[in-house]
């Protein structure tokens, strides 16, 4: 376990937290459209991108905090919501080159890899009791809740800022205390 992966893994969170809600933000001041035609709507991308990174290097860094006690379904997790938040940071990357929204499939393949990751991911984290509780429930049900404010009201991304930068910050609030944990799976 890499206390360096899971600092930067905090500083990750936190630095997502923000952008997602900055991405949410400006989506409600300067709303996008199908074809981009003007600055906001690249710069929304580019701060939505930078988001997803962050999202990327916390559930590194969470993997590396608990890869050793939250075992296969919580690596399963883990690797799934990887995977989806990369789908997400392949799809926005497209989207910026190519100027208009793109990469529809991408996307829907994204959102269930992080729905099912999230809540295995979440599970898991609950069961290793490593991190506070209310991270594994945050996990569990901030994709989900996300999607459905971003339906309703158009503030998934501010759910989702809250959500990333309460785990980045608990990630980074129990650097110091990790090694003298005894493993506790089983």
């Amino acid at each position: 376990m890499s206390s360096d992966l899971i600092r930067w893994g905090g500083l990750a969170g936190v630095l997502a937290g923000v952008m997602y809600v900055l991405t949410d933000i400006l989506g409600l001041l300067a709303p996008q459209q199908r074809v981009f035609d003007s600055f906001s709507d690249y710069l929304q991308e580019v701060i939505f991108a930078v988001a997803v990174a962050g999202t990327l290097g916390a559930i590194a860094g969470l993997h590396a905090l608990q890869s050793g006690r939250y075992g296969r379904l919580g690596a399963a997790g883990s690797l799934l919501a990887f995977i989806g938040y990369a789908l997400f940071f392949v799809r926005t990357a497209v989207t910026i080159l190519v100027g208009a929204q793109a990469a529809v499939r991408i996307s829907t393949v994204g959102v269930l890899a992080v729905l099912i990751g999230s809540v295995l991911l979440g599970a898991m984290t609950l069961r290793a009791r490593v991190l506070p509780w209310w991270c594994g429930v945050l996990l569990i049900v901030g994709f989900p809740l996300s999607l459905a404010s971003y339906v309703a009201l158009s503030i998934g991304g501010i759910v989702l800022g809250i959500v990333w930068g309460l785990i980045g910050y608990a990630l980074l609030s129990l650097r110091g205390t990790v090694e003298e944990q005894p493993s506790r799976v089983s």
